[in-house]
């Protein structure tokens, strides 16, 4: 990526994590997954089908199934 590209992002999501600390759900949603994603907690490909979802079903059917791709990377506690 070109440094323009990377402002660019830096910018989007420094915009994204102000208007999350402000209390709008949809940024705190598109931060929370992020971060899941920069983590490992997600993949790419589970990523595009959060971002499909979204355009289909909107941010809340996203955001469940953001949450069962996320449970399933969590380790299986001990019973």
């Amino acid at each position: 990526m070109s440094q323009e590209t990377d402002r660019s992002l830096s910018d989007k999501y420094t915009a994204i994590c102000r208007r999350a600390a402000e209390g709008d759900p949809v940024a705190r949603a598109v931060k929370t997954i992020t971060e899941a994603l920069l983590e490992g907690r997600i993949s790419e490909e589970q990523l595009r089908q959060i971002s499909e979802v979204s355009k289909q079903e909107g941010v809340s059917a996203a955001y469940s199934l953001f949450i069962d791709f996320y449970k399933q990377s969590q380790p299986e506690e001990a019973s």
